[in-house]
């Protein structure tokens, strides 16, 4: 998929659906905890953050 289709994609109001299911946005969490660069670290962090707590 070329950048223009990628934006439009993004940017259709109508079309809009979740970027990752709670699931997979764990698993983003955990594949960045592995990385270990600063970076990484703090992005884990914030997603964790958003993320629901489990139940």
């Amino acid at each position: 998929m070329d950048e223009a289709r990628l934006w439009a994609q993004i940017e259709a109001p109508e079309e809009r659906r979740p970027l990752l299911t709670i699931g997979e946005a764990r698993a983003v969490v955990q594949l960045l905890r592995r990385e270990g660069s600063d970076a990484a670290d703090e992005l884990a962090a914030t997603l964790a953050r958003r993320l629901a707590a489990e139940e």
